[in-house]
């Protein structure tokens, strides 16, 4: 496949219809924004890592996820610079989409979920770029679809409701909110353990298995969003932030910091920091 393709068909819908849709291997570094879209649009990680900013947060993005951009909303993403992304994408509009959206439990206040087969939906839309042609048939042919990828996203959606159920998901579930929803900087993750009642290699086991990642990872990664928040809607000095965010020492906070996003807390705030503009 090309490094990148893209179709623009505007389809005649007014329920749902197709803005333009594409494929991208994106360059290291390579960005779009920030501006403010007037339609929704849904990109699918294929490989790689970047980074998505909307008014509230910073998610760091990768394979088997998504996110979606709401009409409004400003936003800026951008390639990682060590592991770029390549994704696909639709852009599309309609009276109908608030409720496709709610029936596939697709959130404006959660943008970024998770999609174990982005091959799927890379492969439907293949198939639209294929009919780039206004005529009745290519119409069909993109709406029909259109109409298979958030069936695509139902099916997804309630199969994840349904495993919520079991108890491995249970404790996942409860996992993440002891974590997100904890005010103890120095919680660890023999603390979430216990509080389960199972063991740290159990707990470790799951968050593999459910979340592709470590409970450590899990929890460093909340502290450094927590940090994020901190840097752009507060004046606290970085070492209060960092004490703050379970870190005792300043200088690997920095460190942590930096690994993570990139730059340095300093430099973060002076991008990002909304208290002094």
């Amino acid at each position: 496949m090309e490094k990148k393709q893209v179709m623009i068909h505007q389809t005649s819908s007014e329920e749902l219809h197709l803005l333009s849709c594409g494929y991208e291997e994106c360059s290291t570094d390579q960005s779009y924004g920030p501006i403010v879209c007037h339609y929704y649009i849904l990109h699918f990680v294929l490989n790689g890592q970047g980074h998505f900013y909307d008014d509230k947060s910073h998610y760091i993005i990768n394979k088997n996820q998504y996110f979606l951009i709401t009409p409004g909303t400003l936003v800026f993403y951008r390639a990682d610079t060590q592991n770029p992304w390549t994704y696909t994408w639709i852009c599309f509009n309609g009276t109908c989409v608030p409720d496709m959206l709610r029936r596939c439990h697709i959130s404006p206040e959660s943008p970024v979920q998770s999609f174990s087969r982005p091959d799927d939906i890379r492969r439907i839309i293949a198939r639209m770029l294929k009919h780039p042609e206004k005529t009745p048939a290519n119409e069909c042919h993109i709406q029909s679809g259109l109409y298979a990828i958030f069936a695509k996203l139902c099916e997804a959606s309630k199969a994840s409701y349904n495993a919520l159920e079991s108890n491995d998901n249970f404790y996942v579930s409860q996992a993440t909110n002891y974590i997100l929803g904890n005010s103890d900087p120095n919680i660890t993750v023999s603390d979430i353990a216990n509080y389960l009642h199972i063991s740290r290699s159990y707990l470790f086991t799951l968050f593999k298995e459910h979340l592709n990642t470590s409970p450590q990872r899990f929890l460093a990664m909340s502290r450094i969003r927590n940090a994020c928040e901190l840097l752009t809607n507060t004046d606290l000095p970085v070492t209060t932030i960092a004490s703050s965010c379970g870190y005792q020492n300043p200088f690997a906070f920095s460190r942590a910091f930096k690994k993570e996003m990139e730059i340095a807390p300093s430099e973060y705030r002076q991008k990002y920091n909304n208290v002094r503009k």
